[in-house]
């Protein structure tokens, strides 16, 4: 806890380097003030995709970060925002066309297992 899951469109990923970004976003949230040795991050390949009006021909990141219960929504957004920004930045001087989002949930602490 927490975990970062990272989605990406396979075509992305033959443009820019997920492995550097999953070290980056890491790297991120352990400069946001969390442990880095209680962050797990991975990124998933997504070999079949429709992004938008570019169909199967877009790209698209995907960030979802789960987290105990019981931060305030101030500082998820922290969190948030910070990479959300290092994912646009390093998609942006490469990529022209390229969905970025991100979602934060909450995971109960009663059925979260440690």
């Amino acid at each position: 806890m927490p975990h970062i899951t990272l989605e990406y469109s396979k075509n992305l990923g033959d443009i820019i380097n997920v492995s550097k970004l999953v070290y980056d976003l890491h790297e991120e949230l352990a400069a946001q003030g969390i442990d880095r040795e209680r962050i797990k991050t991975r990124a998933l390949a997504c070999n079949y995709v429709s992004v938008g009006e570019r169909g199967s021909r877009g790209h698209m990141l995907h960030l979802t970060l789960l987290l105990l219960e019981g931060r305030d929504n101030a500082t998820k957004n922290k969190y948030g925002d910070a990479l959300h920004k290092m994912m646009k930045n390093r998609v942006a001087d490469t990529v022209k066309h390229c969905s970025i989002t991100l979602e934060i949930r909450d995971m109960a602490k009663d059925t979260y297992y440690m």
